[in-house]
C-alpha cells in the first residue's frame, strides 16, 4: 500500500455486490483498477492524487446494459422521435412539417421518424400506412418505423424505391405492397435505399449517444449496431468506434452484438475472423445476433396458439427450422457466442431446439449461449435452458409497457407465462438486465424498479402478477454481475473487488433501504469508468 493512490472516494455506502455482499465506506483507484477497500480510517493514512469526498452518498458497481441499440438511439434522437404521438392526424401534420423544412435537400433523402404506436391513436387504432405517409409528400421518400421496430409504414415514393431493390425478392412475404406496411427484416431494406453514412457521422452518433447513457449511471453496454443504420455497413461501424478508442474518446465499454439477417452475410464475418470478445478494453466483439420473430405489438411475436379473435395468426419466423439450424450449426462450431432475438413461446422453443442440437453435435463449450426477451415460454423452456447453460436476456421494462395489452392479444393462459423475471432466477438460469432501448428507456433505475414492483411508474399496486416481483438485490445483479457472466468479464467487472476495473455508478440515495416505488426518482450523481469520472452531476 505504500504506492500512491490515482484517486480515494470516502465517506460513501459503497455496496460492493460480491458474494459475502460486503459494505464498506472508502475505495481506492489506481491505474484505472481497485486497488483499495476499507473504510474512511485506513483511508485517510493513504496518499493519493485526489480525495474525493462521497458525502454519505451510494456508489455501486458501474451499472451496464445488456441489449440496446447504440447507434439507432442517435439516428432516431436526431430524426423525429414520435413516442409521444396521440395520433395519426398528428404523426402527419409534424411530417409536413419536416418536409417543409428540407425542402433545400437532396429529393433522395429520406424522411424518417420512429416510436409510433397505433394503441396510443386517439383518432384510429390502426397502422399507419403509405396512403397516411403520402399526405406528408409524394415526392420524398417516407419511412416511420413502429415503436418496437418489427413494423414500420413507407409512403409510396418508399415503397418504390425499396420495391426496386434487387435484394427485396427475399423480403417480398414481409412486405404488405398495397398499405405499404414492413415487417421484420424487410425495414431494413429501407436502409439500403437511403444515403449510407460517414465513419465520421458515425463516430458523431456514438459520442451524442455515449454522454446521454453515461448520464443515466450506466458504464457498459452490449449494443446491436449493425442493422441499425442506412448502409448496413458493419465494417464502418467497427472502424468508428476503433478509431474513438484508439483516440481516447470512448467513454463507455461497448460489446457489438453483431446482427445479421442472412446467413452469407454472417458467415462472411467469421469467415473474415472475427471471433467474440475480440477487441479492446472500450470495444470488442460480443455475440452473432439473430432474429428469429418479431413483437407482440406489432403480432409478429411467433407464437404456438393463434392470436386472440384470429384461427390462423401465429406470427413470424423469422428463420425456417432448417435456415435457424444453420446459422446456430456455423456460429458455435467456430466458437462464437449467440444471442437470439424471441418474443413468442414458439420462437424460444426454436432456439432453443437449435442450440441443444449443436450443443449435443460438437461437444459442451462455454459459448454462453442465449435467447433474449423471453416473453411468453413454454412450460418446460426453463428446465431446457438451465440444463444446457443457455442463458436469459430480459428487460423488465418491458412490464410496464405490455402489461394493459398482453391478454387481449395472447390470451389469459399465454399471459400466465409471460414475463417469468422471477421463476427464471428460482429455476437458476444466469439472467442478464437490458433495456432494448431506444423502444424503451435505458434509464436502469427506471429498469430495477419495475422488476421489483411489477408497476407502472407512478403508479402504486400490488403489482402485475406480483409472484414475479424481483429484490431489489436480484434486480441489481442483472445489470451488475449478471451482465459481465454474459460477457465473459465476471473476473473484471459486475462487482467491487480488488482488481477488477474501477467502473463505479454513484447515487444520491440507497436503493436497497428506500420504498421500492421511488427507486426511479434516484440520482446518479457520478459515473465513473477506468477509474476518470465521465458523468458528474
Amino acid at each position: 500500500m505504500d504506492k500512491k493512490f490515482d484517486r480515494i472516494y470516502y465517506n460513501g455506502v459503497i455496496r460492493t455486490m460480491d458474494e459475502q455482499r460486503n459494505v464498506c465506506s472508502a475505495i481506492g483507484i489506481r491505474d484505472g483498477k481497485i486497488a483499495f477497500l476499507g473504510n474512511d480510517e485506513q483511508a485517510a493514512s493513504l496518499m493519493a492524487a485526489e480525495k474525493t469526498d462521497l458525502k454519505g452518498s451510494i456508489m455501486l458497481p458501474g451499472l451496464t446494459d445488456s441489449h440496446l441499440h447504440m447507434l439507432n438511439y442517435a439516428f432516431v434522437k436526431q430524426s423525429y422521435h414520435m413516442t409521444g404521438a396521440t395520433s395519426i392526424a398528428e404523426i402527419i401534420s409534424h411530417g409536413c412539417k419536416m418536409a417543409e423544412e428540407m425542402k433545400g435537400d437532396e429529393p433522395e433523402n429520406w424522411i424518417y421518424g420512429r416510436g409510433w404506436n397505433e394503441d396510443n391513436f386517439t383518432d384510429e387504432k390502426r397502422a399507419l400506412n403509405r396512403f397516411d405517409l403520402d399526405k406528408i409528400s409524394t415526392e420524398r421518400p417516407i419511412l416511420f418505423i413502429r415503436v418496437c421496430g418489427h413494423k414500420a409504414a413507407v409512403n409510396t415514393k418508399g415503397l418504390e424505391m425499396v420495391l426496386g431493390l434487387k435484394q427485396t425478392a427475399d423480403y417480398i412475404d414481409q412486405i404488405d405492397q398495397e398499405n405499404g406496411i414492413l415487417t421484420e427484416a424487410s425495414i431494413k431494406l429501407c436502409y439500403d435505399a437511403m444515403n449510407e453514412p460517414t465513419v465520421e457521422n458515425i463516430k458523431e452518433m456514438i459520442l451524442f449517444a455515449q454522454k446521454d447513457i453515461n448520464a443515466r449511471g450506466i458504464t457498459g453496454v452490449d449494443s446491436d449496431n449493425f442493422l441499425s443504420l442506412p448502409g448496413r455497413k458493419s465494417a464502418g461501424i467497427i472502424k468508428a468506434y476503433k478509431e474513438l478508442e484508439k483516440e481516447g474518446k470512448l467513454t463507455l465499454r461497448v460489446r457489438e452484438q453483431a446482427s445479421f439477417t442472412a446467413f452469407e452475410h454472417m458467415k462472411a464475418f467469421i469467415d473474415a475472423g472475427y471471433r467474440s470478445n475480440d477487441g479492446g478494453d472500450y470495444y470488442k466483439i460480443g455475440p452473432v445476433k439473430l432474429y428469429q420473430d418479431g413483437s407482440l405489438g406489432a403480432r409478429t411475436a411467433l407464437m404456438n396458439k393463434p392470436y386472440v379473435g384470429t384461427d390462423d395468426e401465429y406470427g413470424i419466423a423469422v428463420h425456417d427450422r432448417e435456415d435457424l439450424e444453420n446459422f446456430v450449426d456455423y456460429a458455435y462450431k467456430n466458437d462464437m457466442q449467440m444471442l437470439i432475438h424471441a418474443i413468442g413461446d414458439k420462437a424460444s422453443d426454436m432456439i432453443c431446439d437449435a442450440y441443444i442440437k449443436a450443443i449435443e453435435k460438437y461437444g459442451r463449450r462455454d459459448s454462453r449461449l442465449a435467447i433474449n426477451h423471453l416473453q411468453i415460454v413454454s412450460n418446460d423452456l426453463f428446465d431446457r435452458m438451465k440444463e444446457y447453460g443457455i442463458m436469459a436476456f430480459i428487460q423488465p421494462v418491458f412490464v410496464a409497457s405490455d402489461m394493459d395489452i398482453v391478454e387481449n392479444i395472447i390470451g389469459k393462459e399465454a399471459t400466465d407465462r409471460s414475463y417469468m423475471w422471477k421463476t427464471m432466477m428460482d429455476k437458476g438460469l444466469v439472467c442478464c438486465g437490458g433495456s432494448d432501448a431506444p423502444v424503451e428507456n435505458f434509464d436502469v433505475l427506471e429498469n430495477i424498479q419495475i422488476a421489483v414492483t411489477r408497476d407502472k411508474l407512478g403508479q402504486v399496486t400490488e403489482g402485475w402478477y406480483p409472484e414475479q416481483k424481483l429484490s431489489v438485490d436480484e434486480a441489481v445483479r442483472l445489470f451488475t454481475i449478471g451482465n459481465a457472466y454474459e460477457a465473459f468479464e465476471e473476473d473484471i467487472r459486475g462487482t467491487l473487488e480488488i482488481g477488477k476495473n474501477a467502473d463505479m455508478t454513484v447515487l444520491d440515495r440507497d436503493i436497497f433501504e428506500i420504498e421500492p416505488h421511488e427507486i426511479s426518482k434516484v440520482s446518479v450523481l457520478k459515473t465513473i469508468v477506468g477509474g476518470r469520472e465521465v458523468y458528474v452531476k
